[in-house]
């Protein structure tokens, strides 16, 4: 019970919240890489003591906000992600109660003004994060006259809460949202660098 409140009270202060675990510390500046002699950009971020590589989709520019990573596509409009992460300080289990508050909460944060706002659809671990639990929420609404859809993909690791969120316009929304969670599979920890002991 105290991991469920614990999760809700993160949905409702998202990064501010301060407990045992940590945030990962995200960063805009892509770097090159030649695999198989492709040439690929992958952007490098350090959660605790190790560091976390992930490979945005191609063309998308991307920011970084107050430590969330915002990504654009290039070549439309209203279209938008983000991933940010907060700590916690013990595992949580997607129950029924969980999975309620993720979707009562994503659609409290939807822009000011949407109309219409419904759950598509929800499900458990369609895209698991190297093999930590994740909840995706779909969610569709009105705003400025037009149909928009939003995918919000929670990830629950030991030490954080990873929250990856794609918006756009209904009509862009398949498409780009394949590409934003293709992105994600690209996300890869690497090992915990080891401390050399302390000479005498």
């Amino acid at each position: 019970m105290r991991a469920s409140l614990q999760f809700i009270a993160i949905l409702l202060l998202g990064a501010q919240a301060v407990l045992a675990g940590n945030a990962i510390q995200f960063s805009a500046s892509a770097e090159e890489f030649v695999g198989e002699g492709i040439v690929y950009h992958r952007l490098r971020f350090q959660d605790g003591d190790r560091g976390v590589s992930y490979r945005p989709p191609n063309g998308w520019k991307c920011a970084l906000i107050d430590n969330r990573l915002r990504l654009t596509p290039n070549d439309k409009t209203f279209a938008e992600a983000q991933i940010d992460s907060a700590p916690l300080d013990q595992p949580v289990v997607f129950d029924a109660a969980i999975a309620a508050s993720v979707a009562q909460q994503s659609l409290a944060a939807l822009p000011v003004g949407n109309q219409e706002a419904a759950m598509v659809k929800q499900d458990q671990n369609t895209l698991p994060l190297n093999n930590n639990p994740t909840l995706e929420t779909i969610i569709s609404y009105k705003l400025m006259g037009e149909t928009f859809q939003r995918g919000v993909i929670v990830a629950i690791t030991p030490n954080n809460q990873i929250t990856f969120k794609f918006s756009a316009r209904k009509a862009d929304f398949d498409a780009l949202y394949r590409a934003f969670r293709a992105s994600i599979g690209t996300w890869e920890w690497q090992p915990a660098a080891v401390k050399s002991a302390a000479a005498p």
